[in-house]
């Protein structure tokens, strides 16, 4: 999405790729306009089976390939995506070139590796990922964050406030926009007068769906009109599976993965989106971004009462907060509006004039600009 926005203000970019993003089957590929240049582990050898080593393996295999586009291309400026790999192969790449390079850090790398139960907090791994980060951003000539809480974060690990540029999390709103619900869905899923509650994502363990379970559930005790729609897949599904009785089976509908340009007709027959993340330092720090669409859509959203959430509900007044892993609560503001469709309207209505207004993609591109321009004088000076 912001590749497409930046294109339509006549900029040029170009992608590349590391080793680990493996699924391609050209070295060049042109997706949407744009092109997509693939990086290719170097050949393999035994040390590469060490985790270290073949992450190191990746940066310099990545590292050589920017070095021989930007120069091929001639390119202005080299716009790194987190995680810290990517960023420490910029990092050599601009320094040989002498071309300035900015850092986009959307989450810490650790802190979603103890959220998943991939490592604990403070563990080597983790303190090893979290020195590579400040590796990456002390490096690059300017940085760019999603949330407020990132980049006060940022400041307390010592990096410059003039470096940081925020730049939020955005949606495309001439394409997620309200629309009559899917005939062909309603028909699939047995929808016809029934109210849907969804989410539409990544099942990860820190997004809290058991709760939403919980919450579906003890709702469906006093409504039988009641439908949970899960849109999306991950290592949480069969955890959540579990927590289903026997006879309310039927209620609750698991869809797996949908095509990005599918999600539309998803949303379309939904009446609220519900997103209840645990807290923990991830869901604090980090903005989600399937909110957004669902605002877009003018869907009446629920989530929990965390920094990351809180920030995009815009404080709460255009989606509604709920304490954090207590299923109870969320069960009673979810059946508020399953009873109350005027209530949702509205609160879709707010949602969408707040998306429109401040998180439509091409309004927020345009601040690449200052980042850009920032990172060339900086190189300059």
């Amino acid at each position: 999405a912001i590749l497409r926005a930046q294109r339509q203000l006549d900029w040029q970019p170009v992608v590349v790729t590391s080793p680990k993003h493996e699924e391609f089957t050209n070295d060049v590929e042109t997706i949407g306009g744009i092109e997509y240049h693939r990086t290719h582990w170097p050949p393999f050898s035994k040390l590469q089976a060490v985790p270290m080593v073949k992450q190191m393996a990746a940066v310099a295999a990545l590292s050589k390939q920017i070095k021989r586009l930007a120069a091929e291309l001639r390119v202005d400026v080299i716009h790194a995506h987190s995680p810290s790999l990517n960023g420490l192969a910029v990092a050599q790449a601009a320094k040989a070139l002498k071309l300035p390079w900015v850092y986009e850090l959307r989450y810490y790398e650790e802190d979603a590796a103890v959220d998943r139960g991939k490592t604990r907090h403070n563990s080597l791994r983790y303190r090893l990922a979290a020195r590579m980060e400040q590796q990456a951003l002390e490096q690059a000539d300017g940085v760019t964050t999603i949330s407020h809480a990132l980049r006060d974060d940022l400041v307390r690990r010592g990096i410059s406030p003039e470096k940081i540029v925020e730049i939020p999390n955005g949606v495309e709103t001439e394409f997620f926009q309200p629309c009559e619900p899917d005939a062909e869905l309603i028909l699939k899923y047995e929808l016809f007068q029934k109210t849907v509650i969804g989410f539409i994502g990544s099942f990860y363990f820190y997004e809290g769906l058991e709760f939403l379970i919980d919450a579906a559930v003890a709702i469906m005790t006093h409504r039988n009109d009641i439908v949970l729609l899960l849109v999306g897949d991950g290592e949480a599904i069969e955890m959540l599976q579990t927590r289903i009785p026997g006879q309310l089976c039927d209620r609750f509908i698991f869809t797996g993965n949908v095509p990005h340009d599918e999600v539309r007709r998803y949303y379309s027959v939904m009446d609220i989106l519900a997103y209840p993340r645990k807290r923990s330092r991830l869901t604090e720090l980090t903005t989600p971004l399937k909110p957004l669409e669902a605002m877009a859509m003018g869907k009446a959203i629920v989530g929990s009462d965390v920094a990351g959430i809180r920030e995009l509900f815009d404080g709460g007044n255009v989606g509604y907060l709920v304490e954090p892993e207590n299923a109870e609560v969320l069960a009673h503001r979810l059946l508020r509006l399953v009873e109350s469709e005027s209530e949702r309207r509205a609160a879709g209505t707010r949602a969408r004039e707040f998306v429109v207004q401040s998180r439509d993609w091409m309004r927020i591109v345009e601040k690449y600009f200052v980042v850009y321009g920032n990172a060339k004088n900086s190189i300059e000076q």
